[in-house]
């Protein structure tokens, strides 16, 4: 039986908690209301240590230069996932461009209005190659992220 298998008696239907292994009275909304309130704190935690495993995961993958693991007893252990690219202030970049005297219109491609500011990176690079001093404009505001990798088991 999984561990969050529903299990149906005569008269009575209660559910396992998982990784707890408490039985819940379906019938009662107080048992009910205490076991999501659990349930929501244990997905937290699980969260949390997610996170913590996916950090180590990748500071060993850089101590042994490797994204692939073949681990006894677990199998292929893969990361993946790189690089992303951010632009924190879209509108300072914008004005930059401008006073460096890019064309409104290449401006209006590269800094998309939306609700909130985005930069189109591909336009981006093409200004930035066709000009150096945007080039150099467009680098000071793009920051370069590493998010932590997915961690793939087969």
């Amino acid at each position: 039986m999984a561990d969050t298998d529903v299990v149906e008696e005569p008269g009575t239907s209660i559910a396992l908690m998982p990784m707890t292994g408490v039985a819940v009275n379906l019938e009662s909304e107080r048992e009910i209301a205490l076991a999501y309130r659990d349930l929501r704190e244990l997905k937290e935690k699980v969260l949390e240590t997610e996170k913590i495993l996916r950090e180590a995961m990748r500071y060993r993958s850089e101590a042994l230069g490797t994204k692939t693991f073949h681990i006894e007893g677990v199998g292929k252990v893969e990361l993946r996932g790189g690089t992303r690219v951010d632009w924190p202030d879209p509108q300072a970049l914008e004005e930059e461009l401008r006073g460096a005297g890019c064309p409104e219109e290449v401006i209006r491609e590269i800094v998309v209005e939306q609700v909130s500011w985005k930069v189109d990176g591909s336009r981006a690079r093409r200004a930035g190659g066709a000009n150096p001093v945007y080039a150099e404009i467009i680098e000071k505001h793009k920051r370069t992220i590493e998010p932590l990798p997915s961690v793939h088991m087969s």
